[in-house]
């Protein structure tokens, strides 16, 4: 009787289990449609003075996996046509927008090689993620289009006071001390055919004032003599104050590389422009690399090593992308600060 109460109990066990197995209600990820990303501009001209003010800001709706979800969200960035190769990315967690100020979207658009100054396209998209194993789901990307500003860092600075503009320091252009060791250097257009200037450590003359001393050019004194270059044209200033020398040389620009008509073995010229303060040119480039350097030689040269659009001297060379007609300038005008651009 025994063993037949334990044959019935374990069948009834057995066809209770398979009753809660048909029972079971098992969560399929089923996405729906991908998400829609709205930005509340698509054109953006950003301004130093505006830089904590928001910018732009992002929203998107949410994705329907077929179960209460917990979905995390994330915002990319990249040069537009790049199709997403290397992003930039934000995470947001569940939220269904982002916003970013003036200063942070401007530093996004520089490290996406949009140069300060110029206009340049980038694209957005959001992405959606559930778990491990399940593919994202990605909106359509969508075009921002926007100019970012220069951010300029204020270095110990030397003013350029002379003929050529006027005596006058506070508008005087200015070299400056990127390392604060008292080593200064910068680019001026002195436009006559020689120019006496000096050098003055604020943008008056009640400060420290220097010239050349008598007798020995090239070694500062204070106050000195005028200080001299002979020739019209784009100098290189450097001055040490640690040493008390000076120099001037004067430059001419080209652009060089395997991208460029001649190759690596001769420069193309690039033109200077007095009222912009760049030297350009309208070059037919090559898929390829270029860097930019003066006097037809390497002792003086630019490259770009972060690829940030800033010019680093001796730096890594600058990737041409795809065959055609660019514009290439080149700007050395904000002393410390040197950028370029190369727009097709």
């Amino acid at each position: 009787m025994k063993t037949q109460i334990t044959i019935w109990f374990g069948l009834f066990a057995t066809l209770l289990m398979s009753a809660c197995q048909k029972d079971e209600v098992k969560s399929v990820v089923q996405p729906g449609a991908a998400p829609t990303l709205a930005a509340s501009s698509s054109t953006l001209t950003l301004q130093a003075a505006d830089a904590t003010k928001d910018a732009v800001a992002f929203t998107w709706n949410a994705v329907d996996y077929g179960y209460p979800a917990a979905v995390t969200y994330t915002l990319q960035f990249d040069k537009k046509g790049n199709s997403f190769k290397a992003p930039i990315e934000f995470a947001n967690g569940n939220g269904l927008k982002k916003s970013f100020s003036v200063a942070d979207f401007n530093t996004m658009l520089i490290n996406l090689g949009v140069t300060p100054g110029t206009t340049g396209q980038i694209e957005a998209r959001i992405k959606s993620d559930v778990s491990p194993g399940v593919a994202s789901v990605v909106s359509t990307a969508s075009t921002i289009t926007g100019t970012p500003y220069a951010v300029v860092i204020v270095y110990p600075s030397l003013y350029v006071p002379g003929g050529y503009q006027g005596w006058s320091p506070d508008k005087a252009p200015k070299i400056v001390s990127v390392k604060s060791d008292k080593n200064y250097e910068g680019y001026v257009y002195f436009p006559d055919a020689s120019t006496e200037f000096k050098l003055t450590d604020a943008p008056n003359w009640n400060s420290g004032i220097f010239g050349n001393k008598s007798g020995a050019n090239g070694t500062l004194a204070s106050p000195g003599d005028n200080l001299t270059a002979t020739g019209a044209g784009y100098y290189l200033l450097k001055a040490d104050l640690n040493a008390n020398k000076w120099s001037a040389t004067k430059t001419t620009w080209a652009v060089i590389g395997s991208a460029t008509p001649k190759g690596w073995d001769a420069d193309t010229p690039l033109t200077y422009d007095a009222a912009k303060g760049t030297w350009s040119a309208v070059v037919n480039l090559v898929k390829g690399d270029i860097k930019f350097r003066a006097n037809g030689a390497w002792d003086i040269n630019y490259g770009d090593t972060k690829a940030d659009s800033l010019l680093d001297l001796n730096g890594d060379n600058i990737a041409v992308p795809a065959d055609g007609k660019y514009t290439v300038t080149l700007n050395l005008s904000s002393a410390g600060t040197y950028t370029y651009s190369v727009v097709k």
